[in-house]
C-alpha cells in the first residue's frame, strides 16, 4: 500500500491507496477520480504506519479493496461505511 501525510494549518490529511491503483483513473458518472502520486504519494507503507497515520490525521482518504479489508479486520471502519466505486472500495474518515 502507498500513503502520504499532508500537514496543513487547517488540519492534517492522510491519503492511502492499494499500490496497484496508483496512477489509475476511476470514473463515476461524470466525475473522474485520479489516484495520483501528488496526493497519495509514492512511498510504500506498512500496516502499522497506516494505522499510526490514520490516528494522527484529522481527515483520511483511502482507495483500495485490500486497505479497506484490513481496516475492517482491525475494526477501524465497518463494511457499511465503505463506498464501492467501480468495484473499488473507498472510505473517508473525518475527526470532529
Amino acid at each position: 500500500m502507498i500513503g502520504k501525510f499532508h500537514k496543513s494549518p487547517i488540519g492534517n490529511i492522510f491519503a492511502a491507496c492499494d499500490k496497484e491503483l496508483l496512477g489509475s483513473k476511476i470514473i463515476f458518472d461524470d466525475v473522474e477520480i485520479h489516484i495520483n502520486k501528488a496526493f497519495y504519494g509514492v512511498d510504500t507503507i506498512t500496516e502499522e504506519e497506516l494505522l499510526t497515520n490514520i490516528n494522527k490525521a484529522d481527515s483520511v482518504n483511502i482507495f483500495g479493496n485490500k486497505i479497506c479489508s484490513f481496516l475492517v479486520s482491525k475494526k477501524v471502519i465497518t463494511k457499511e461505511q465503505i463506498i464501492i466505486i467501480n468495484n473499488i472500495s473507498h472510505i473517508q474518515i473525518y475527526k470532529i
